[in-house]
């Protein structure tokens, strides 16, 4: 997820038997079983064979997984972890993903990240999807309701369908649930092969840097990735069973994070992921309980700046495009309440520090005519958030206006 454009202001104010003479020496281990000639990933030739466990996993229907991408900083880590189960079959996954992040990660990357809305740290906070072949449905860390999001309908709210693209991405090309190190683990070089006692296998492989660019962008923000990165090889621990199963994935990719002082992620030293399945053949996925309350993202979902004064939103979407929000009752627990939707000089775009200052004069005035029943759910006393309205805001036909609100929760 991006921050939205906000601004908080304080209103008021893995041999031979030899006999030995002598001593009796010691047993010798025992070697694991040479790999059947007929194996669908140990008789491949040594480079194929990730690339054939791969469709050695996919081949058993289901799976769990878990996968954590951490983030180091000198004063902590931020880990995004993800979860659940996959039908590769059926194209269908549930699962859930959140972030963990320590007090002292740096904010500018933490907000870079999405570790944070436009108005606080999301840290602990897990969000749930049911993925199927048609449907995707999210349900945010503080919902009490999903959004399903449909085929190829796009949102009322987005009609060059740049949410449903956003939607759709989060289906893997691998995998049902992207983001996985599944999705990158054919493109693999310089394989070592090293049999493991339980009749698996562990394989040491570096991963191509041009497919650690694609599969990061979803991760890591625009002015995040080093400019090198398609350039560079990255570091590959796998392992599989007996069976060639993947059973576990590994990779140091550091050397795709931008380190100059003008990168978002400057902060950030080392950059690790790990991912981890299990419980083949029984991780059957599950759907959007009955008794849960269900959605349709197309009607459910609007643009913050088209809300009126009074309404109440919540904040996350499932979308990359914060400038969304779902519209909430307002007798239920929300995330927001809208105070005003002031309109500001025009004559002109007059820059962002200029507009910002209008937006930020505007709603403190509405924060103290507001009625006190929308002040009174506020969460931070005496603190409004408010939007400036972009350069383009002041090309358009409307007036250009703010959005000024306060945090209900």
């Amino acid at each position: 997820m991006r921050l939205r454009t906000a601004t908080a202001v304080v209103a008021v104010s893995g041999a031979l038997l030899l006999t030995a003479c002598g001593p009796s020496a010691p047993a010798a281990k025992r070697a694991p079983a040479a790999a059947s000639p007929t194996h669908p990933v140990f008789s491949k030739r040594l480079d194929d064979r990730p690339y054939a466990a791969l469709g050695q996993t996919k081949a058993a229907k289901n799976v769990t997984f878990t996968q954590t991408v951490t983030f180091s900083a000198k004063e902590g880590d931020a880990v995004l972890k993800t979860s659940g189960k996959l039908d590769f079959a059926a194209g269908r996954a549930d699962g859930s993903l959140g972030w963990s992040v320590a007090e002292g990660f740096p904010d500018g990357a933490a907000k870079a990240l999405g570790t944070v809305d436009a108005h606080r740290r999301q840290d602990g906070r897990t969000a749930r999807l049911v993925i199927g072949p048609q449907n995707l449905d999210y349900r945010s860390a503080t919902a009490d309701y999903w959004l399903r999001y449909t085929g190829t309908t796009p949102l009322a709210a987005d009609p060059h369908g740049y949410a449903l693209l956003a939607a759709n991405a989060l289906r893997g090309n691998q995998a049902p649930f992207s983001g996985t190190l599944l999705e990158v683990l054919a493109a693999t070089a310089d394989v070592k092969d090293e049999a493991l006692p339980d009749g698996g296998h562990r394989y040491r492989a570096f991963l191509v840097g041009s497919s650690i660019s694609g599969f990061l962008a979803g991760t890591v923000p625009a002015g995040g990735l080093a400019g090198t990165v398609s350039n560079v090889r990255h570091p590959l621990t796998m392992t599989v069973d007996r069976d060639g199963r993947i059973t576990s994935a590994e990779t140091d990719v550091s050397q795709a994070i931008a380190k100059g002082d003008d990168s978002v992620l400057a902060p950030v030293r080392n950059l690790r992921i790990k991912l981890t399945l299990d419980g083949y053949g029984t991780s059957a996925p599950g759907a959007v309980p009955a008794s849960d309350t269900l959605l349709p993202a197309t009607g459910a979902i609007v643009r913050l700046r088209e809300t009126k004064a009074g309404a109440c939103v919540d904040f996350h979407t499932g979308m990359t495009d914060t400038a969304l929000v779902v519209k909430a009752d307002c007798e239920r627990p929300h995330d927001g309440r809208i105070l005003a939707r002031p309109e500001l000089p025009d004559g002109g775009y007059p820059g962002h520090a200029a507009a910002q200052r209008q937006a930020a004069k505007e709603c403190r005035a509405a924060y103290r005519d507001a009625p006190s029943a929308w002040t009174g759910e506020n969460v931070d006393e005496k603190m409004f958030w408010y939007t400036t309205p972009g350069e383009d805001d002041w090309k358009g036909d409307a007036p250009p206006a703010a959005t000024c609100y306060v945090l209900s929760r």
